[in-house]
């Protein structure tokens, strides 16, 4: 499960942050190039979206994210994530097929006819953030760029992701979800968001599968 909190920025750098949380040293900025795949939107409709990701060092990884989870609301979100990287004979990972097959995807006539119909570019600053209860989560601030072949297009945002740790309990995670957004919600050049990059991207594009 992915659970996670979102604003938008007008600057490029980590806004203050509460009393009581401090990051630690920075990591060197990744260069993230993320496409969505699909063929008629068959993987929308059964709930979920692909993404292919190409980064500066990894190897080539693919996600499988659900749609936004049921009773999250605001900046808060939570979503079913399965990321892996094929094996050196498979096309796709087969935990990704089945699960696609299972939420009623045709795999057979769907996966050999992916598309991409949404391209993400990210330049990303990640930092691991902490308070009293210890490590909670990995604080990134993505510069997006975002592009579309159909229609054609592009925007570009500046987003702080925060990404609570799944070692986090419950009781922590709603209490720092809770404090983090009461502050920002007060910061300038800080706006509370709520939308994945996604979906942002589609509704600012136009996209329709």
């Amino acid at each position: 499960m992915e659970r996670e909190l979102k604003f938008l920025l007008d600057h490029a750098h980590i806004p203050a942050l509460p009393n009581g949380y401090q990051v630690a040293e920075a990591q060197p900025t990744l260069h993230l190039l993320d496409e969505y795949l699909d063929y008629h939107g068959q993987i929308l409709a059964a709930g979920w979206r692909l993404r292919r990701r190409r980064s500066d060092s990894d190897t080539l990884r693919y996600t499988l994210k659900s749609e936004r989870t049921a009773g999250t609301s605001g900046p808060l979100s939570e979503r079913i994530e399965i990321e892996r990287a094929p094996e050196r004979n498979e096309e796709l990972p087969s935990e990704i097929v089945a699960t696609l097959a299972k939420a009623g995807v045709d795999v057979a006539h769907v996966l050999d006819r992916l598309q991409p119909y949404l391209t993400l570019r990210q330049e990303r600053q990640p930092v691991a953030l902490s308070n009293s209860d210890g490590e909670l989560a990995l604080l990134s601030v993505d510069e997006v760029r975002a592009g579309a072949p159909i229609p054609e297009g592009e925007h570009r945002w500046t987003e702080l992701e925060i990404e609570f740790l799944a070692t986090v309990s419950l009781e922590a995670r709603d209490r720092a979800a809770s404090e983090l957004t009461t502050w920002f919600a007060t910061q300038p050049g800080v706006t509370v968001g709520g939308e994945s990059k996604v979906d942002r991207a589609a509704r600012l594009l136009s996209i329709s599968l």
